[in-house]
């Protein structure tokens, strides 16, 4: 397994993103001091990304880039796939279909968590089901032809309407029924909604591409009471290799975070 971290690209400035915003080279300079294998990165404009000098700027730190991240399109553009506004969808998979380029770029995956949107309420319920299901198979198709993946993530009920669980997840990959749908955990959210990391692991072993990690109160892993140990045994049980991402809140600092966290993970692999 690798160990990777969240930062932004310098364009994303939201309160609401728990990665590492800022001077972009200066934060993979940390990373790559504490020895952290790659980095997710974190985007809102895809189609204005200078994939080259991102690549560049990565590399000659002795990182890569483990995944790009959608966060911020939401919580900066206000931009989602399932919304009743048919022209915000329409540029949500717009922003979409560029970060699926961005990642085939690097032969990584795109993270889907609260870009999704939200189902509407009511008799509109259905119909906005429909849309989510739209979104997610024209994109992964479009995944798909660019030889990557979308990996989706079940997020908790206080942050999101529509799939919660590692199950939940599963079950809406399996529905979607593309090569290019895939599944990711983050161990903040199992926390809340999950009943078991072992058993959740477990039953997302077929989609599961990635973790992002956190703890129970979103610190660096070791700074709360999620059981790391059971996960990451867990993870080996089913022979995961992917990426470990620490996506956490920025408490006390970034360095100490990230130097934490990292020196927490290590310990257990």
């Amino acid at each position: 397994m690798k160990i990777g971290f969240s930062v932004a690209t310098p364009d994303v400035d939201t309160p609401l993103l728990p990665a590492q915003q800022g001077a972009f080279g200066e934060n993979l300079d940390v990373l790559s001091e504490y020895g952290y294998d790659g980095v997710e990165v974190s985007i809102r404009q895809p189609k204005e990304l200078n994939l080259d000098k991102l690549q560049k700027e990565v590399e000659q730190r002795g990182l890569e880039v483990a995944s790009i991240h959608t966060a911020a399109i939401g919580f900066q553009d206000k931009i989602w796939l399932c919304h009743p506004d048919k022209s915000i969808r329409d540029e949500g998979m717009v922003r979409l279909k560029g970060a699926l380029e961005a990642a085939s770029f690097f032969g990584v995956e795109v993270l889907i968590g609260s870009f999704r949107g939200q189902l509407s309420d009511g008799e509109a319920r259905e119909v906005s089901v429909n849309w989510m299901y739209d979104a997610f198979r024209e994109g992964s198709d479009y995944a798909e032809k660019l030889g990557t993946k979308i990996l989706f993530e079940p997020q908790t009920r206080f942050y999101i309407n529509f799939g919660f669980t590692a199950q939940d997840g599963v079950r809406f990959a399996s529905e979607v029924d593309s090569p290019g749908m895939g599944l990711m955990l983050d161990t903040f959210h199992m926390n809340i909604e999950d009943t078991s990391f072992a058993q959740s692991i477990f039953d997302a072993r077929e989609y599961l591409g990635y973790l992002q990690i956190s703890d129970s109160n979103r610190l660096y892993p070791g700074g709360g009471h999620i059981p790391f140990k059971e996960i990451i045994s867990s993870l080996k049980a089913i022979d995961f290799d992917g990426y470990l991402s620490l996506q956490v809140e920025m408490n006390p600092d970034f360095r100490t975070a990230a130097r934490l966290g990292i020196n927490h993970l290590r310990s257990l692999l």
